[in-house]
């Protein structure tokens, strides 16, 4: 197979279960995975050994500890305003920054929101009060409304630096089952466009709840122009609104392309599914290598493209393509103008924000205070692979790492645990939340419906060390299979 990613299923006698293509298939990958252990279970060719091994594959996050504010910053996006919003991919949130005048070598930012509860989130945008995230990992796009603030039941804990701190809800999601939507944009009407990169498609999602539908791409990846319905994509993974329409970069097959007023897709850069390069030149013969965002001037008129695996920011002007001096990118993912007609882009591989001048390629990195960001999420830990019966009970086990500190003995129950099911039906209605005194035991929990999915447990505990007060947490996603 020549899709990306394509994911082979092979057995411990070592056959070949099955391949799958593309994104969007975590349900049958699950299934398939979960089917093959347990009928090699039963025929006793899974060795205890093999199946803590596929166990630590299969749950492994893939994150990177990295110092620093950023960990793999996927998307940026300026409201045009002095307004910044960063997602903090391996961090599993979305920051939003208010940009400062220059200083000292540096674009001095403040923090005024944090938005958690998101899974590798990427696409972002900020109308107003209204930010919209694409929720990757979790296959959805939310609307986090920053007029609000956390309710006593969302567990934020106040922040002293004046940031706040919001939570991701299921009812704040605007479509679900969205196969990897990488970006959102706003088109003319106000409903939004999302980028679903993995069944290579473009949604829109109405206003006032209507249902979100397809409006370009036929499944099939491809780099095939024509009526949007018919059209082929490849992984579409960065959007902008023009005055002719929506310009998209398809990442697979490293184009530039528009979706028109008329409902139509043109390709304006790229010319087969797998021709890659770094070429500048006039219409169809520029060459990108799977670019993953783009930007547009405030007139439309200049094309600004993150040319990821290049490393390089290139900008389409009259149907030229042409490369900007910004040198020591790291594969850029998201780019976004500022007011002042500068880009913000986010330097995914070098972990961080930079402001960047398209005329003389100056680059100036966004500096925040680490003092004032609040605790990152610490990288999710594998688990066990759990199994049980619809309706039975099971026990799991957690704990957290104190390291040099000890538990603070001021507060009744210092250990809180809580408990995510995805879906949630694998678990039954008891509790999900607990306040514990010791920092490691074992819970008895009660099983749900039928099938297979992950149960993350966050335990955090107050502790403290020569007066001073802190806090340790553990994150742990754990494979359930539900059985009946």
């Amino acid at each position: 197979m020549r899709g990306w990613p394509t994911v082979v299923v092979v057995d411990p006698r070592g056959t070949v279960v099955g391949a799958l293509a593309g994104e969007g298939n975590r349900p049958l990958l699950l299934q398939v995975v979960a089917d093959t252990v347990e009928r090699h279970d039963r025929r006793g060719s899974l060795r205890p050994v093999a199946r803590e091994a596929a166990g630590r594959l299969a749950l492994a996050s893939g994150r990177v500890a990295v110092e620093g504010p950023w960990s793999f910053p996927a998307k940026v996006a300026s409201d045009r305003s002095g307004r910044v919003v960063v997602a903090d991919t391996g961090h599993d949130r979305v920051v939003v920054l208010e940009l400062a005048p220059d200083a000292e070598g540096v674009v001095p930012a403040r923090i005024s929101h944090v938005v958690t509860g998101l899974r590798s989130p990427h696409g972002v945008r900020l109308y107003g009060s209204d930010l919209l995230i694409c929720d990757t990992g979790n296959d959805r796009v939310v609307r986090v409304d920053l007029d609000t603030r956390p309710t006593p039941d969302e567990d934020v804990e106040p922040d002293p630096a004046g940031i706040i701190r919001l939570r991701a809800r299921p009812v704040d999601a605007l479509a679900v089952d969205v196969a990897s939507p990488w970006d959102v944009v706003a088109d003319l009407d106000r409903s939004l466009v999302v980028a679903e990169a993995g069944r290579h498609q473009l949604w829109r999602v109405p206003q006032y709840g209507a249902s979100p539908g397809v409006i370009a791409g036929n499944r099939f990846q491809g780099l095939h122009d024509g009526r949007a319905e018919a059209a082929e994509l490849a992984q579409p993974s960065g959007l902008a609104r023009v005055p002719a329409g929506v310009v998209f970069v398809d990442a697979d097959s490293s184009s530039l392309r528009i979706l028109t007023n008329q409902g139509r897709v043109r390709t304006l850069v790229g010319e087969g599914l797998f021709d890659w390069g770094k070429r500048d030149g006039r219409g169809l013969r520029g060459r990108f290598q799977r670019p993953q965002g783009v930007a547009a001037s405030p007139d439309g008129g200049t094309i600004y493209v993150a040319d990821t695996y290049n490393h390089l920011i290139r900008d389409w002007y009259r149907r030229d393509l042409g490369t900007l001096p910004i040198d020591g990118l790291d594969e850029p993912r998201g780019l976004d103008v500022l007011p002042d007609g500068r880009l913000v882009i986010a330097d995914t591989g070098n972990h961080r924000i930079v402001v960047a001048d398209a005329s003389t390629g100056a680059v100036l990195p966004v500096a925040v205070a680490m003092t004032t960001l609040p605790a990152a999420v610490p990288i999710v830990e594998p688990g066990t692979v759990l199994g049980v019966d619809a309706g039975g009970a099971f026990t799991l086990a957690f704990g957290v790492d104190l390291g040099p500190f000890e538990l603070d003995g001021g507060i009744e129950r210092p250990v809180r645990i809580v408990l995510e099911a995805e879906p949630p039906w694998l678990l039954d209605d008891g509790p999900r939340r607990w306040r514990h005194v010791a920092p490691a035991g074992a819970l008895t929990l009660g099983a749900g419906v039928g099938g297979s999915g992950w149960l993350t447990a966050t335990v955090t505990a107050a502790v403290r060390r020569d007066g001073a007060c802190a806090v340790r947490t553990s994150v742990t996603r754990h494979h359930l299979t539900v059985r009946g």
